[in-house]
């Protein structure tokens, strides 16, 4: 089974927590793939990241393939400057600008 989840607006400090709650969630469904899609964020800070590396963790550890797709503005640059894309699974066609 394969699950899609959509994560929008800006993510921070405040509200990683939603996030972790909601990937949390979907993985424990053990879907086969789970594609996150950053095409609504518009900003990610490095509680975000941490969310997204330990979700990336979890779907390893069970055998889940973790993609993140839609990435642009400021988050495509944080994990680009960060070298991020080195610890994910990123949809190349999804990467833009």
């Amino acid at each position: 089974m394969d699950k899609r989840l959509a994560i929008r607006g800006r993510i921070t400090v405040s509200n990683s927590d939603e996030m972790r709650t909601a990937l949390a969630e979907t993985l424990s469904t053990r879907p086969t793939s789970l594609s996150i899609d950053l095409s609504g964020a518009s900003y990610i800070d490095t509680s975000g990241v941490a969310t997204l590396i330990e979700a990336a963790r979890i779907a390893r550890q069970q055998g889940t393939k973790l993609t993140l797709a839609g990435m642009h503005d400021q988050p495509h640059y944080f994990f680009e400057i960060a070298h991020l894309g080195q610890l994910f699974d990123i949809a190349a066609q999804e990467m833009r600008k």
